[in-house]
């Protein structure tokens, strides 16, 4: 599996930059003008090296580097992304969610101004192309943690780099939050 590419996006990826963690190996991908997507850590196949990565690839892996390093909370990325419209005002609300902070897909939905819209800012929130850029793990269900496309592991270590900790309904600190089960 190479980056992710959405056949409606204007331009498939061209470059990309792998960046390792101490949570896995991520890519950055992009073209040459802008980064188009951030692959987590659950890729089965990661391109072996940096094929020629174009400037803002390089940039966004460096600006993300430094977000996994605990010594940037935003990013700054000229960002190219396919998207039905109400993805992308569910991804535009999600870049507001402050580092440290949660948001339940409900409210989101309000912060879209789609207060009835709840399940399907969820799904939007699924196909966020550009995870972390775009803070999906910021965005926890109701009553827990609810799921996230990199694992919850994944998720709860994000999380906590940000300060941002769960309890359990007696109060206890937990480290997977009750899930509401899936109907």
């Amino acid at each position: 599996l190479l980056p992710r590419y959405d056949r409606s996006m204007t331009s498939p990826p061209t470059s990309w930059c792998v960046v390792e963690s101490d949570l896995g190996l991520f890519v950055v991908a992009g073209t040459t003008t802008h980064v188009t997507s951030v692959s987590l850590p659950t890729v089965r196949h990661v391109p072996s090296s940096s094929a020629s990565s174009s400037a803002p690839v390089h940039e966004g892996a460096r600006q993300l580097e430094s977000f996994l390093a605990g010594s940037r909370r935003t990013f700054s990325l000229p960002l190219e992304t396919s998207g039905t419209p109400f993805q992308r005002s569910v991804w535009h609300a999600m870049a507001r969610i402050p580092w440290g902070e949660t948001w339940s897909y409900g409210q989101l939905a309000d912060a879209i101004g789609r207060p009835a819209s709840a399940r399907p800012v969820g799904q939007a929130v699924a196909r966020n192309p550009l995870p972390l850029i775009w803070p999906c793990h910021r965005v926890v269900a109701s009553d827990g943690l609810g799921g996230y496309g990199g694992g919850l592991d994944l998720k709860v270590a994000l999380l906590a780099r940000e300060g941002v900790e769960f309890r359990s309904a007696t109060g206890e600190a937990s480290e997977h939050p009750p899930r509401r089960p899936l109907p």
